[in-house]
């Protein structure tokens, strides 16, 4: 997960903006020091599974992909490639209770209006003992699609989910993969001038530069004290039975 750098679109920048696109993609400031247990791997066969906020992502994730047999179902507020139900998640009314085996939302809740009203929607469209995995920021950029409100620290996304049985959760964005993006923007504004186009040739060039920074993770991101910078907060549960409820 990077934060995006948008060139205006003026004549001359449009120019620019061509330019940049035709160049080669500068490798990524993300490393995951610790990859989650794979949701998916908890579920029936013929499951049906629910990636909220997904694009085109379909279900495929560092934690892994949809069984083959597993019915797919990409939800999105907005028709796109890839989206097959068109829904605020706030209100997915149009999805009967407990029908679905599954439910993964990463990086999206941060972009929403009422995160806890959207986990309630998640936990009332779950079967018992359904899945859900939840992927959020925590110390992250500005990063707007459309909007950007809220942060969630590993123990923040715990809380957040505290209906369901817990299965695991954490943080697998250590000091080094978040200082290195948070590096890049930093220089790429210092050295801006308050010039958008300088500043987004700055942050492709201290990509390029900075991008092997993150492998400190591979020592960092183990230490207790990586608590204090990360991002990555996830959350692996399981709705309960009505007889395990409080």
């Amino acid at each position: 997960m990077n934060a995006e750098v948008q060139l205006p679109g003026t004549a001359p920048k449009s120019l620019l903006r061509r330019i940049y696109a035709r160049l080669p993609r500068p490798p990524s400031t993300n490393y995951m020091f610790k990859v989650p247990q794979n949701p998916y791997g908890f579920l029936p066969a013929g499951a049906v599974i629910f990636d909220i906020g997904s694009k085109g992502a379909r279900g495929l994730y560092r934690v892994g992909g949809p069984p083959r047999d597993a019915k797919m179902v990409c939800v999105d507020i907005a028709p796109g490639p890839g989206v097959d139900l068109v829904a605020d998640a706030h209100d997915m009314h149009m999805v009967p209770d407990n029908s679905v085996d599954c439910v993964v939302t990463i990086s999206v809740l941060e972009h929403v209006r009422y995160p806890q009203k959207i986990v309630k929607e998640i936990h009332r469209i779950l079967k018992p003992g359904g899945i859900i995995y939840v992927s959020v920021p925590f110390v992250f950029p500005f990063h707007s699609d459309p909007y950007d409100f809220y942060r969630f620290s590993y123990q923040g996304v715990a809380v957040l989910c505290e209906d369901f049985e817990r299965i695991d959760s954490g943080y697998n964005r250590g000091p080094a993969s978040t200082m290195c993006e948070l590096l890049v923007l930093f220089f790429g504004m210092l050295l801006s001038f308050n010039s958008k186009p300088l500043f987004a040739a700055n942050v492709y060039v201290l990509r390029w530069l900075l991008w092997w920074f993150k492998y400190l993770d591979v020592f960092m991101g183990p230490m207790k004290m990586s608590r204090l910078i990360h991002s990555g907060s996830y959350f692996l549960g399981r709705k309960k039975h009505p007889h395990e409820a409080p």
